[in-house]
């Protein structure tokens, strides 16, 4: 019963009618724009697109950075975990293992992101080509392995010493053992949005703006999917990635923290949304429906951790 209590204090849970108004709200307004995007995708990629938009570029380069932050804060709360459970020694050496390999991983892949669009806006740049230029479906080159490793090394053992000294040490062992389950959580839903994004967008084929010819005619609705082509405009990765965001509230023990990351994160998913339309990678349905699939699988998540876990504590 003790423990039930901690979970209501400090759990991600929202008032039931309020979730359940979000999830209409949020679903009309989905409609609403996928009706526009039906008759006007084409359009208003032509009128807004801009390969040299200063804020298509820089979200092109961090916007995917909430998944990698997601896991390798999930990856750190399983490294304190195991630290403080050294009594079962398997377990503590597996879950250790895991947890530093997910977080290094993740380090890792965010470093790759956010330097491959970089040096792709530094050498457009250098070329004279509009910096915003960028293939979305493949990666440069990030410089060579062994400065690549160095940088990660280094980002990656000053974020853990910041995380586990100045954060994860001062928890109690029963706020830790809730960091942990929202931590299975918050990688679960992170990966099943990837997963259903990553396949819609093999199966949908759809060429972004940026792809089309000359004379547009490989233009598709959203309303049809091609097959497996090589193409992955619709749905948008970089707009699940930003609507993630929201998941970083799962981790705030205070109300009123638990609100402001959970408004910073809508409002990173409308930007990142915004700007991969403006830099020509995505059309407005690619936006419109990612966004909306991933906060329903959010919020799917959130429900599912409210009930399994409270009803479990309840016991």
């Amino acid at each position: 019963m003790q423990n039930y209590h901690v979970v209501k204090k400090v759990g991600v849970i929202l008032n039931t009618d309020t979730r359940n108004k979000l999830l209409v709200v949020s679903s009309l307004v989905c409609v609403v724009l996928l009706v526009i995007a039906t008759f006007f995708d084409l359009q208003i990629s032509n009128a807004v697109i801009n390969y040299n938009s200063i804020f298509g570029t820089v979200f092109q380069t961090v916007g995917e950075s909430p998944i990698h932050i997601v896991f390798f804060l999930s990856g750190q709360i399983g490294i304190a975990y195991a630290c403080r459970h050294l009594r079962d020694k398997v377990f503590a050496v597996f879950l250790f293992v895991g947890s530093v390999s997910l977080s290094v991983w993740q380090m890792k892949q965010f470093l790759n992101v956010v330097l491959s669009y970089t040096f792709s806006a530094i050498n457009n740049v250098h070329k004279h080509r509009p910096i915003g230029l960028a293939n979305s479906d493949g990666m440069a080159g990030t410089g060579s392995l062994a400065m690549s490793f160095l940088i990660c090394l280094v980002v990656y053992l000053i974020f853990t010493a910041i995380l586990q000294y100045y954060w994860l040490h001062k928890q109690s062992d029963q706020q830790l053992a809730r960091y942990l389950l929202v931590a299975v959580f918050a990688s679960l839903t992170v990966w099943f949005a990837e997963e259903v994004n990553a396949t819609l967008k093999n199966d949908w084929g759809r060429f972004r703006p940026y792809e089309l010819n000359a004379s547009q005619t490989n233009f598709t609705s959203w309303l049809h999917p091609n097959g497996i082509n090589g193409h992955k405009s619709f749905p948008s990765g970089h707009t699940m990635a930003g609507i993630s965001c929201v998941i970083f509230s799962w981790f705030a023990t205070k109300q009123r923290t638990r609100e402001i990351l959970w408004v910073f994160g809508v409002v990173w998913g409308i930007l990142v949304g915004i700007s991969r339309i403006v830099i020509g990678a995505h059309f407005l349905s690619d936006v419109t429906f990612s966004f909306f699939l991933t906060a329903a699988i959010i919020y799917i998540m959130r429900a599912l951790y409210q009930e399994l876990v409270s009803d479990s504590l309840k016991l």
